[in-house]
């Protein structure tokens, strides 16, 4: 089982957010980055969260501070982006990448520069973000951080942060949120099975007869259900909340 594997199940599997949290930061440690924050960048009525509540950071207390209480986040241009567009990126490419939404074109990058600097000063030179948008349309802001400046950019390392604070957003708002387990349907339940067996789509559809695009007709129908954002997620939720049990428990039952 990989590092990431091990990490999400570690996290879907935790008994508290802290400990989730913990793991979350772990992982970030192996990568090289010392810090990591989870935001909520706008209102979460889903779990009845107003925007910036919910903080978990690792941040430098005074420079957090310093940024509430300055507003930073109007001219940071890691916070714009983040509720600009939905992704991962590397903070050295925020300016670039915020220079090419619509919104921002034509405004002076020195304020940005400026705000980078100050993060720089304060320990936070370099880092990584990630943007989420649940299905309620709220925002999520993940970041973690060193601080140095690292020349090169781990490409395979942004997209399992990426992966990463998915599960981690997931398991928060299941943390968060109250209500009872999702209804599912028995074609549902047959696609979250055939999933923690390991099959991909196109072997779901192969086996139980439909199409590929009603396979993701259900799994659309499953994140909405179960409030998650991806299959991992959810499968390894269904399998916890006894909501399927996979023929691979049955058999480990029945020895």
């Amino acid at each position: 089982m990989s590092k990431l594997q091990s990490a999400a199940e570690a996290i879907m599997n935790a008994q508290t957010a802290e400990e989730a949290f913990d793991i979350y930061r772990a992982f970030a440690a192996h990568l090289g980055y010392d810090k990591a924050m989870l935001w909520l960048m706008t209102d979460h009525p889903s779990i009845g969260k107003s925007a910036f509540h919910g903080l978990r950071t690792t941040y430098p207390e005074d420079w957090m501070k310093y940024y509430r209480e300055k507003a930073r986040h109007l001219v940071d241009p890691v916070f714009q982006l983040i509720i600009s567009r939905p992704g991962a990126f590397f903070w050295s490419q925020a300016i670039a990448k915020l220079s090419q939404t619509p919104r921002f074109h034509g405004q002076t990058h020195d304020a940005w520069q400026t705000l980078m600097r100050e993060a720089e000063d304060a320990g936070l030179a370099d880092g990584m973000s990630v943007s989420i948008v649940n299905t309620a349309g709220e925002i999520a802001g993940f970041g973690i951080s060193r601080s140095r400046r690292e020349g090169e950019q781990n490409i395979e390392g942004l997209a399992d942060v990426f992966l990463l604070s998915s599960v981690f957003y997931d398991t928060y708002l299941r943390f968060h949120a109250a209500g009872d387990f999702p209804r599912l349907t028995a074609r549902e339940k047959d696609v979250l099975c055939w999933s923690a067996s390991g099959k991909t789509d196109w072997e779901i559809a192969e086996i139980t007869g439909i199409s590929r695009a009603t396979v993701r007709f259900h799994w659309n129908n499953i994140f909405q259900k179960m409030g998650v954002s991806n299959k991992m997620a959810a499968t390894v939720n269904a399998v916890r909340r006894k909501l399927i049990i996979p023929d691979a428990l049955r058999s480990q039952a029945a020895k």
